[in-house]
């Protein structure tokens, strides 16, 4: 055997001495020229430095063997000093102690081994010193099972798989398993030991294994199981070991993969569940919107039950909102807005829940610039009785945020109560109001600038205060301006009507309507007019009257009248028996209420 390599080795050398040799040798120096050949081809090829000698897939615990030449194609003896293999798969065999010397057109040459310990790849270097001439080459193998051939199972289909590729793995849905079956036999002529059977990766597991150590027959057989149970969407890389052989999983999840992001002022980031979503510090009064987004970045359609913010009184808002439940297909995206309208000069937050998966919204604000000063226009001062005017609010300078507001009533009465028809026209003591930003005048219901209010029937003052806040309900004090103070004084009695309710022959009876807006009385004065041909004999009566609205004054049911009264007045007279009526006897009569602070104008009530 050793001859025959040698002959070759000749052969090689004599191929090689058709290669040009350079102008030094010429001169008298040793010149190498370094190549191999590997087997079964033996073919001769020149190496340069940053080739590769490649070697044939190699079947693991067997050898692939080549050879180095080392060519001194000069005209003097040169000296080879260095020759270094590196890479465990790969050696030298047959190395002779160095430096060798080799003669002018003499050659050295050392047999190259690829010994493959296991199924893969391998990689190695070499670098040969001749001459002064380094030549440096990589080294390259891969190991093969070449005894064992595989076919893998799956969904009822089978596939021959090679022992460097990919075992196929089925699509398996979330929350399911897939088994996989690996039948391998030993299609050499020698008994395989296989010591090892693994898988790796998350979620995989080895389900059926047959007893180790195996020792496989030549054209025996054998089955393994694993099963893939994913834990979430995309691609779960692994790998499966059978002996000498491994292959590459790549089991797919079907699922939903839900994505988050938030973008704010053009800039976006994502958010994790369990993370926070930061807005800018806001000016109280004002608000920012963002979008939220979420996408399904995973392999199968997903549902969305709700998304909701957790607590109340939140100064963070959720709008544009999609119809619930929410399908998001692989790579589809849904979003929406959330607005910080902050109502406090405070850090503020909230959690958000989008099904299981809970945010916290967080924001921060400053105070308000500060509010103008107010007036409030219209009607002033001293105001009478039964009265409407209109009132109206302004600031002192535009404000540069939406503002809403009240306008606020108090009633202190100089009687026993105050007239509940004091209040405005709209109803009620309070009145809302708005002052749109960089405005100053208020705007009441209807559109209306100005508000009317009703006097009432009492005396006393009416007090208009108005209280401000900005659209987010934060409160804000004016630098300037005073409550309005409208002034309903004390005045004598009005009366405003009188009717006879009965009569007889000898009697009637006068209801007087009046106005009393201090809430006291102290008399009631009539003056008759006889009729033509008739004479009185005591035309004019003073009736006390200080008690009894005194009473009723002070009482529950006096309070929904504030001022008004009703003084139901007998009165009999003496007339002869011809008469067929009272009144036939009077032509008029004229009435006068009298208090502490004055008489009424009279008012005459015809009887005729």
């Amino acid at each position: 055997m050793f001859r025959i390599r040698t002959a070759r080795l000749l052969q090689i050398a004599a191929a090689m001495s058709a290669i040009a040799i350079p102008a030094a040798a010429q001169t008298g120096s040793a010149n190498f020229v370094v190549g191999y050949s590997l087997q079964p081809l033996n073919n001769a090829v020149t190496l340069t430095t940053g080739a590769t000698i490649s070697f044939p897939k190699t079947q693991v615990g067997g050898t692939a063997t080549g050879t180095l030449i080392i060519a001194n194609m000069g005209t003097a003896a040169g000296a080879v000093s260095s020759i270094a293999v590196t890479g465990a798969a790969f050696n030298t065999q047959s190395l002779p102690l160095l430096p060798v010397t080799v003669a002018a057109g003499g050659q050295m040459t050392v047999p190259l081994v690829y010994s493959p310990s296991a199924v893969g790849t391998d990689s190695g270097s070499l670098q040969v010193v001749a001459g002064g001439r380094t030549v440096t080459a990589s080294l390259a193998g891969t190991g093969i099972a070449a005894q064992l051939q595989f076919q893998v199972t799956e969904g009822g289909q089978t596939t021959s798989v090679d022992p460097l590729g990919t075992a196929p793995v089925p699509d398996t849905p979330l929350g399911s398993s897939s088994v996989v079956s690996v039948t391998f036999t030993n299609i050499g002529s020698t008994t395989v030991a296989i010591s090892n059977i693994s898988v790796n990766g998350t979620g995989y597991q080895l389900a059926g294994v047959p007893p180790l150590p195996l020792n496989l027959v030549a054209g025996g057989s054998a089955t393994m199981s694993f099963t893939f149970t994913p834990a979430q969407p995309g691609t779960s890389p692994g790998t499966l070991t059978i002996g000498p052989s491994a292959f590459t999983l790549a089991g797919r999840a079907l699922g939903p993969l839900y994505r988050y992001s938030f973008s704010l002022s053009g800039n976006s980031s994502s958010v994790a569940p369990g993370g926070t979503v930061f807005f800018p510090q806001a000016q109280v009064g004002t608000s920012s919107s963002g979008a939220f987004s979420i996408t399904n970045s995973g392999t199968a359609s997903g549902s969305i039950a709700g998304i909701y913010l957790g607590g109340s009184n939140s100064p963070f808002v959720l709008s544009s909102l999609p119809a619930f439940p929410l399908t998001l297909a692989p790579g589809q995206t849904a979003s929406f807005l959330i607005t910080f309208s902050p109502s406090a000069a405070a850090g503020s937050s909230s959690v958000m829940n989008i099904d299981g998966a809970q945010f916290t919204l967080s924001g921060s604000a400053s105070s308000p610039p500060n509010l103008p000063g107010y007036s409030i226009t219209g009607a002033s001062g001293t105001l009478t009785p039964l009265q409407q005017v209109s009132v109206g609010l302004s600031l002192a300078a535009p404000y540069p945020l939406n503002l809403s507001g009240t306008l606020t009533m108090s009633v202190l009465p100089q009687g026993f109560s105050a007239d509940p028809a004091i209040q405005f026209s709209t109803g009620g003591k309070t009145i809302a109001f708005t002052i749109a930003a960089n405005t100053t005048t208020a705007v009441f219901a209807n559109g209306a600038t100005s508000v009317k209010l009703q006097t009432g029937s009492t005396a006393g003052t009416i007090t208009l205060t108005p209280a401000f806040q900005t659209s987010a309900g934060a409160a804000l004090t004016p630098t300037g301006g005073a409550p309005l103070v409208l002034n309903v004084p004390a005045a004598a009695p009005v009366v405003v009507g009188a009717q006879i309710t009965s009569q007889t022959a000898t009697s009637l009876t006068i209801a007087v309507t009046g106005v009393a807006n201090t809430q006291s009385l102290s008399h009631l004065d009539f003056t008759f007019t006889p009729a033509s041909g008739y004479s009185l004999k005591n035309a004019s009566v003073s009736i006390p009257v200080s008690a009894a609205a005194t009473a009723f004054f002070g009482s529950a049911a006096a309070q929904n009248f504030g001022g008004q009264f009703v003084a139901t007045v007998p009165f009999s007279f003496n007339v002869g028996s011809s008469v067929p009526s009272a009144v036939t006897l009077m032509k008029s009569v004229a009435i006068t209420a009298t208090s502490d602070q004055g008489t009424s104008a009279p008012l005459t009530l015809n009887l005729q």
